[in-house]
Protein backbone atom coordinates (compact mmCIF):
# COMPACT_ATOMS: atom_id res chain seq x y z
CA UNK A 1 0.00 0.00 0.00
CA UNK A 2 1.48 3.41 -0.97
CA UNK A 3 2.63 5.59 1.91
CA UNK A 4 0.21 8.48 2.44
CA UNK A 5 1.77 11.93 2.90
CA UNK A 6 0.77 14.01 5.92
CA UNK A 7 -2.48 15.88 5.58
CA UNK A 8 -0.76 19.00 6.92
CA UNK A 9 3.01 19.40 6.69
CA UNK A 10 4.73 20.36 9.95
CA UNK A 11 8.35 20.78 8.98
CA UNK A 12 11.66 21.98 10.31
CA UNK A 13 14.53 23.35 8.28
CA UNK A 14 17.97 21.75 7.89
CA UNK A 15 18.48 19.73 11.07
CA UNK A 16 21.20 17.17 11.87
CA UNK A 17 20.48 13.44 11.96
CA UNK A 18 21.17 13.31 15.68
CA UNK A 19 18.15 15.55 16.34
CA UNK A 20 15.53 13.62 14.35
CA UNK A 21 14.04 11.83 17.38
CA UNK A 22 13.80 15.11 19.28
CA UNK A 23 11.92 16.81 16.47
CA UNK A 24 9.60 13.87 15.96
CA UNK A 25 8.71 14.01 19.65
CA UNK A 26 7.80 17.67 19.18
CA UNK A 27 5.28 16.76 16.48
CA UNK A 28 7.34 17.34 13.33
CA UNK A 29 6.39 15.11 10.40
CA UNK A 30 8.66 16.54 7.67
CA UNK A 31 12.33 17.50 7.40
CA UNK A 32 13.22 20.23 4.91
CA UNK A 33 16.69 20.34 3.29
CA UNK A 34 19.49 17.90 4.07
CA UNK A 35 21.98 19.10 6.69
CA UNK A 36 25.56 18.14 5.73
CA UNK A 37 27.07 19.23 9.07
CA UNK A 38 30.11 20.77 7.44
CA UNK A 39 30.46 18.00 4.86
CA UNK A 40 30.48 15.14 7.38
CA UNK A 41 27.05 13.80 6.34
CA UNK A 42 26.23 12.81 2.79
CA UNK A 43 22.92 13.83 1.30
CA UNK A 44 21.85 10.24 0.65
CA UNK A 45 22.71 9.23 4.24
CA UNK A 46 20.64 12.08 5.64
CA UNK A 47 17.68 11.07 3.47
CA UNK A 48 18.05 7.42 4.50
CA UNK A 49 18.12 8.45 8.17
CA UNK A 50 14.94 10.51 7.71
CA UNK A 51 13.20 7.51 6.17
CA UNK A 52 14.41 5.21 8.96
CA UNK A 53 13.05 7.69 11.52
CA UNK A 54 9.62 7.62 9.84
CA UNK A 55 9.85 11.26 8.77
CA UNK A 56 8.96 12.68 5.38
CA UNK A 57 11.41 15.03 3.73
CA UNK A 58 11.95 17.60 0.99
CA UNK A 59 15.44 17.84 -0.43
CA UNK A 60 17.45 18.96 -3.42
CA UNK A 61 17.66 16.60 -6.41
CA UNK A 62 20.89 14.85 -7.25
CA UNK A 63 23.03 16.43 -9.95
CA UNK A 64 23.55 12.94 -11.35
CA UNK A 65 20.91 12.08 -13.95
CA UNK A 66 21.49 8.39 -13.25
CA UNK A 67 20.58 8.85 -9.56
CA UNK A 68 17.60 11.16 -10.03
CA UNK A 69 15.09 8.43 -11.04
CA UNK A 70 15.92 6.50 -7.85
CA UNK A 71 15.36 9.62 -5.74
CA UNK A 72 11.97 10.00 -7.40
CA UNK A 73 11.00 6.60 -5.97
CA UNK A 74 11.95 7.37 -2.35
CA UNK A 75 8.93 6.51 -0.20
CA UNK A 76 9.32 9.45 2.18
CA UNK A 77 10.26 12.19 -0.28
CA UNK A 78 7.48 14.77 -0.56
CA UNK A 79 9.20 17.07 -3.05
CA UNK A 80 12.34 18.10 -4.83
CA UNK A 81 13.72 21.49 -3.82
CA UNK A 82 14.91 24.52 -5.74
CA UNK A 83 17.55 27.02 -4.65
CA UNK A 84 16.54 28.54 -1.33
CA UNK A 85 15.56 32.20 -1.61
CA UNK A 86 16.49 32.70 -5.27
CA UNK A 87 15.11 36.25 -4.90
CA UNK A 88 17.67 37.16 -2.22
CA UNK A 89 20.34 39.61 -3.38
CA UNK A 90 23.78 38.00 -3.14
CA UNK A 91 27.23 39.20 -4.00
CA UNK A 92 29.32 38.98 -6.04
CA UNK A 93 26.77 39.14 -8.83
CA UNK A 94 28.55 36.61 -11.01
CA UNK A 95 28.27 32.88 -11.68
CA UNK A 96 24.79 31.74 -10.64
CA UNK A 97 23.72 35.29 -9.76
CA UNK A 98 22.47 37.93 -12.17
CA UNK A 99 23.29 41.66 -12.15
CA UNK A 100 20.69 42.22 -9.43
CA UNK A 101 22.24 39.54 -7.21
CA UNK A 102 19.25 37.21 -7.64
CA UNK A 103 19.80 33.59 -8.70
CA UNK A 104 19.51 33.33 -12.47
CA UNK A 105 16.01 31.98 -13.32
CA UNK A 106 17.34 29.65 -16.02
CA UNK A 107 19.07 27.60 -13.30
CA UNK A 108 15.71 26.86 -11.69
CA UNK A 109 14.04 26.30 -15.05
CA UNK A 110 16.61 23.66 -16.01
CA UNK A 111 16.35 21.89 -12.65
CA UNK A 112 12.57 21.86 -12.88
CA UNK A 113 12.74 20.21 -16.29
CA UNK A 114 15.12 17.53 -14.98
CA UNK A 115 12.90 16.79 -11.98
CA UNK A 116 9.74 16.55 -14.05
CA UNK A 117 11.41 14.26 -16.55
CA UNK A 118 12.30 11.89 -13.71
CA UNK A 119 9.09 12.25 -11.71
CA UNK A 120 6.23 14.08 -13.46
CA UNK A 121 3.93 13.84 -10.44
CA UNK A 122 6.40 14.74 -7.69
CA UNK A 123 6.15 18.42 -6.65
CA UNK A 124 9.05 20.84 -6.90
CA UNK A 125 9.32 23.24 -3.94
CA UNK A 126 10.77 26.76 -3.85
CA UNK A 127 11.07 29.18 -0.94
CA UNK A 128 11.14 32.95 -1.37
CA UNK A 129 12.43 35.75 0.83
CA UNK A 130 9.39 37.50 2.25
CA UNK A 131 11.17 40.85 2.14
CA UNK A 132 11.40 40.54 -1.66
CA UNK A 133 7.73 39.64 -2.07
CA UNK A 134 5.97 42.42 -0.16
CA UNK A 135 7.43 45.82 -1.25
CA UNK A 136 4.46 48.14 -1.63
CA UNK A 137 4.55 48.92 -5.35
CA UNK A 138 6.15 45.70 -6.59
CA UNK A 139 3.99 43.75 -9.06
CA UNK A 140 5.79 40.38 -8.99
CA UNK A 141 7.26 40.40 -12.48
CA UNK A 142 10.71 39.22 -11.36
CA UNK A 143 9.21 36.29 -9.43
CA UNK A 144 7.21 34.87 -12.33
CA UNK A 145 10.06 32.77 -13.84
CA UNK A 146 10.78 31.24 -10.44
CA UNK A 147 7.11 30.50 -9.80
CA UNK A 148 6.88 28.78 -13.18
CA UNK A 149 9.75 26.50 -12.11
CA UNK A 150 7.93 25.17 -9.01
CA UNK A 151 4.71 23.49 -7.95
CA UNK A 152 4.82 24.32 -4.24
CA UNK A 153 5.68 27.81 -3.00
CA UNK A 154 6.90 29.03 0.38
CA UNK A 155 8.20 32.23 1.89
CA UNK A 156 10.02 33.30 5.03
CA UNK A 157 9.23 36.66 6.63
CA UNK A 158 10.87 36.89 10.05
CA UNK A 159 9.12 40.06 11.14
CA UNK A 160 10.03 40.00 14.84
CA UNK A 161 13.68 39.25 14.19
CA UNK A 162 13.90 41.97 11.56
CA UNK A 163 12.25 44.89 13.32
CA UNK A 164 9.64 44.52 16.04
CA UNK A 165 8.32 48.08 15.65
CA UNK A 166 8.29 48.37 11.86
CA UNK A 167 7.12 44.99 10.56
CA UNK A 168 3.72 43.58 11.55
CA UNK A 169 2.80 39.89 11.42
CA UNK A 170 0.26 40.79 8.72
CA UNK A 171 3.16 40.93 6.22
CA UNK A 172 3.08 37.12 6.25
CA UNK A 173 -0.50 37.25 5.03
CA UNK A 174 0.41 39.88 2.44
CA UNK A 175 3.15 37.64 1.05
CA UNK A 176 0.72 34.70 0.85
CA UNK A 177 -1.86 36.82 -0.96
CA UNK A 178 0.67 38.02 -3.51
CA UNK A 179 2.12 34.58 -4.20
CA UNK A 180 -1.40 33.21 -4.61
CA UNK A 181 -2.22 35.94 -7.12
CA UNK A 182 1.03 35.61 -9.07
CA UNK A 183 0.88 31.79 -9.21
CA UNK A 184 -2.84 31.25 -9.77
CA UNK A 185 -3.15 29.69 -6.31
CA UNK A 186 -0.35 27.13 -6.21
CA UNK A 187 -0.08 25.37 -2.80
CA UNK A 188 1.80 27.41 -0.20
CA UNK A 189 3.90 26.78 2.89
CA UNK A 190 5.10 29.31 5.45
CA UNK A 191 8.37 29.41 7.37
CA UNK A 192 7.85 30.27 11.04
CA UNK A 193 10.45 32.17 13.06
CA UNK A 194 10.84 30.56 16.48
CA UNK A 195 14.23 31.68 17.79
CA UNK A 196 16.26 34.82 18.42
CA UNK A 197 18.30 34.96 15.21
CA UNK A 198 20.19 38.10 16.29
CA UNK A 199 20.15 39.41 12.72
CA UNK A 200 19.10 42.97 13.56
CA UNK A 201 19.58 45.43 16.40
CA UNK A 202 15.93 46.42 15.95
CA UNK A 203 14.69 42.83 16.21
CA UNK A 204 14.29 40.14 18.83
CA UNK A 205 13.12 36.57 19.08
CA UNK A 206 9.35 36.05 19.00
CA UNK A 207 7.37 35.21 22.11
CA UNK A 208 5.40 31.94 22.27
CA UNK A 209 2.20 33.90 21.60
CA UNK A 210 3.75 35.56 18.55
CA UNK A 211 4.93 32.22 17.18
CA UNK A 212 1.41 30.85 17.52
CA UNK A 213 -0.02 34.00 15.96
CA UNK A 214 2.14 33.50 12.87
CA UNK A 215 1.11 29.84 12.64
CA UNK A 216 -2.58 30.66 13.03
CA UNK A 217 -2.36 33.30 10.31
CA UNK A 218 -0.71 30.87 7.89
CA UNK A 219 -3.31 28.18 8.60
CA UNK A 220 -6.23 30.61 8.35
CA UNK A 221 -5.04 31.75 4.93
CA UNK A 222 -4.91 28.21 3.61
CA UNK A 223 -1.28 27.16 3.98
CA UNK A 224 -0.67 23.46 3.26
CA UNK A 225 2.04 23.37 5.89
CA UNK A 226 4.42 25.29 8.11
CA UNK A 227 8.20 24.98 8.42
CA UNK A 228 9.96 26.02 11.59
CA UNK A 229 13.25 27.92 11.34
CA UNK A 230 14.81 27.42 14.80
CA UNK A 231 18.38 28.30 13.86
CA UNK A 232 20.57 31.13 15.04
CA UNK A 233 22.81 32.12 12.11
CA UNK A 234 26.52 32.88 12.64
CA UNK A 235 28.13 34.19 14.70
CA UNK A 236 27.21 31.85 17.52
CA UNK A 237 25.45 29.42 15.20
CA UNK A 238 22.93 27.00 16.69
CA UNK A 239 20.74 24.44 14.92
CA UNK A 240 18.09 24.82 17.63
CA UNK A 241 18.02 28.14 19.46
CA UNK A 242 14.44 27.92 20.72
CA UNK A 243 13.62 28.71 24.33
CA UNK A 244 11.95 26.05 26.52
CA UNK A 245 8.74 28.13 26.48
CA UNK A 246 8.61 28.14 22.68
CA UNK A 247 9.40 24.43 22.54
CA UNK A 248 6.44 23.74 24.81
CA UNK A 249 4.17 25.98 22.76
CA UNK A 250 5.00 24.56 19.34
CA UNK A 251 4.65 21.03 20.71
CA UNK A 252 1.13 21.90 21.82
CA UNK A 253 0.33 23.64 18.53
CA UNK A 254 1.67 20.73 16.49
CA UNK A 255 -0.57 18.34 18.40
CA UNK A 256 -3.54 20.58 17.68
CA UNK A 257 -2.70 20.75 13.98
CA UNK A 258 -2.49 16.98 13.63
CA UNK A 259 -5.51 16.05 15.80
CA UNK A 260 -9.03 16.14 14.32
CA UNK A 261 -11.10 18.85 15.94
CA UNK A 262 -12.93 17.59 19.03
CA UNK A 263 -16.61 18.51 19.49
CA UNK A 264 -17.14 21.66 21.48
CA UNK A 265 -18.33 21.27 25.06
CA UNK A 266 -22.03 20.26 25.25
CA UNK A 267 -22.18 19.87 21.46
CA UNK A 268 -24.55 16.97 20.65
CA UNK A 269 -23.28 13.85 18.97
CA UNK A 270 -24.33 13.08 15.41
CA UNK A 271 -26.37 10.07 16.62
CA UNK A 272 -28.35 12.34 18.95
CA UNK A 273 -28.97 14.86 16.16
CA UNK A 274 -30.26 12.12 13.86
CA UNK A 275 -32.58 10.82 16.58
CA UNK A 276 -33.97 14.32 17.13
CA UNK A 277 -34.48 14.79 13.39
CA UNK A 278 -36.35 11.48 13.18
CA UNK A 279 -38.56 12.50 16.11
CA UNK A 280 -39.32 15.89 14.55
CA UNK A 281 -40.08 14.22 11.22
CA UNK A 282 -42.52 11.82 12.88
CA UNK A 283 -44.25 14.70 14.68
CA UNK A 284 -44.55 16.63 11.40
CA UNK A 285 -46.10 13.58 9.75
CA UNK A 286 -48.61 13.24 12.59
CA UNK A 287 -49.50 16.95 12.44
CA UNK A 288 -49.96 16.70 8.68
CA UNK A 289 -52.43 13.84 9.14
CA UNK A 290 -54.33 15.85 11.74
CA UNK A 291 -54.57 18.80 9.38
CA UNK A 292 -55.82 16.59 6.54
CA UNK A 293 -58.43 15.06 8.85
CA UNK A 294 -59.66 18.49 9.95
CA UNK A 295 -59.83 19.67 6.35
CA UNK A 296 -61.86 16.60 5.29
CA UNK A 297 -64.57 17.09 7.91
CA UNK A 298 -67.90 18.78 7.19
CA UNK A 299 -68.88 21.57 9.52
CA UNK A 300 -72.31 23.13 10.37
CA UNK A 301 -72.24 26.81 11.18
CA UNK A 302 -75.09 28.40 13.13
CA UNK A 303 -75.56 32.09 12.51
CA UNK A 304 -77.57 34.33 14.86
CA UNK A 305 -78.88 37.16 12.68
CA UNK A 306 -80.26 40.16 14.55
CA UNK A 307 -82.31 42.92 12.91
CA UNK A 308 -80.64 46.27 12.64
CA UNK A 309 -82.70 49.43 13.20
CA UNK A 310 -82.52 51.77 10.29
Amino acid sequence: MPLLPPGFVIGVFSQPVSSFAKWKARGINTLVSAEPEGGRVKKEDWEAAATAAGLFFMDYPSDDDAVLPNEAKQTHRLAFMQNDEPDMTRQPNTGPFGPDGWTKPEILTARYARCKAAAPNLPVFVNFAGTAVTPEYYKGEKHLPYIAAADWLAHDWYVKNRNIDRYPVSLIGKAMDRLAQWSNNKPQFVFIECSDQKISAQGRGPTPDEVEEEINLAVAKGAKGIIYFPQRPPPGFQFDAMTPEIIDRITQVNARLTTPSAPAQNEPKIQDLLAQLNTLSARCDAMSKDVQMLKSRKYRIAADVQPVDS
